[in-house]
């Protein structure tokens, strides 16, 4: 059960995964056992990963988003394949004309073909919709999930 202390932690880290336990619990008002533990218990639990996020497209990486419509087996089964592939990084089960939603970034165009020919592969895979990312305009954080639609990437803090 996730509780008002862990979503200031999670808070804070999202706008810098890098500050220290003593840090977040000055700034908290809490003992420094108490953050590391709260925040090992968050990763334990596969509540929060720490890591470092890049914008894929300015390292010259083709991202795109894909929309599949699955037949002959359960979305999940689908997903559930899919996953083992290692250039998608975020599949969802979606609700609406599609049953898969998949986001994924190729080192560069010939990737992206193979990635797309592998997909089409998959058993169960009826159709796809690709969505080429141009640009990136807003991260999605913490923020979003409490409801205040992200992060732009041009802000300098989230507030």
């Amino acid at each position: 059960m996730v509780d008002d202390l862990d979503r200031q932690l999670i808070d804070l880290l999202a706008r810098d995964g890098r500050r220290s336990f003593a840090s977040l619990a000055e700034e908290l008002g809490i003992a420094q056992s108490t953050v590391r533990m709260r925040v090992s218990k968050l990763e334990d639990d596969n509540v929060i990963t720490i890591v470092a996020l890049c914008n894929a497209l300015l390292l010259g990486h083709q991202v795109v988003r894909l929309l599949l419509r699955v037949r002959n087996l359960p979305p999940i089964s689908v997903a559930d394949s899919l996953s083992g592939i290692s250039q998608i990084n975020h599949i969802a089960l979606v609700a609406g004309s599609h049953d898969l939603y998949l986001e994924a970034t190729c080192r560069d165009q010939p990737q992206l073909i193979d990635l797309m020919d592998e997909i089409r592969r998959h058993p169960g895979v009826a159709s796809i919709q690709p969505i080429t990312v141009t640009s990136l305009a807003k991260d999605y954080t913490w923020d979003g999930l409490r409801g205040a639609a992200g992060q732009g990437f041009r802000d300098s803090k989230i507030t």
